[in-house]
């Protein structure tokens, strides 16, 4: 067994890379759509949520997602067209690029889809996150990074579903 001194083990900790500790780094990403109950809102409650787990020691960008229900009467209706992606991976060992995309829509059918797409950067060696994209203007959106809000977007009117992405997201720059 060998037994460092101080200045030995400082010299061997220096020579760690900003990659290295990277490398073992894992950053967490959901979006969130939810209507909130107000004026003229019907089925308040979350719509979807779409994880995306950025995992540098693996390389990997992985997707999970969840949706709701719609409730009429004693009856409770899936989520129909359902659609969440992850598209256009590029990683690195301190970076990585993706567009997160998401769709679904109430089990009523005749009901607009719910739509988003995010280009997502993430740098765990700044510790930034970049995003940018667009929504509709209902419902509600948010957008979490390791469980902090980066993005809240409050619902607009009931009419501000129909369209596609109209609701422009800036590039946005949040550290983590």
């Amino acid at each position: 067994m060998m037994i460092y001194s101080g200045w030995q083990l400082c010299l061997i900790l220096a020579c760690l890379s900003i990659s290295d500790i990277a490398r073992a780094e894992t950053v967490s990403l959901t979006i969130e759509t939810r209507i909130k109950e107000k004026t003229l809102s019907f089925e308040a409650g979350i719509k979807s949520t779409q994880t995306v787990v950025v995992d540098f020691s693996m390389g990997s960008v992985s997707s999970s997602f969840t949706t709701g229900v719609t409730s009429i009467g004693v009856s409770e209706l899936k989520s129909i067209r359902d659609a969440f992606s992850v598209d256009n991976v590029a990683i690195s060992k301190t970076a990585a690029g993706f567009d997160a995309v998401g769709q679904t829509a109430s089990g009523v059918g005749f009901m607009p889809n719910i739509d988003y797409k995010f280009a997502i950067t993430v740098d765990v060696s700044s510790r930034e996150v970049v995003f940018s994209g667009c929504h509709d203007g209902y419902p509600s959106y948010k957008i979490f990074v390791n469980g902090n809000v980066v993005y809240d977007f409050d619902q607009e009117l009931l009419v501000a579903l129909f369209g596609s992405c109209d609701t422009k997201v800036q590039p946005t720059t949040v550290k983590f």
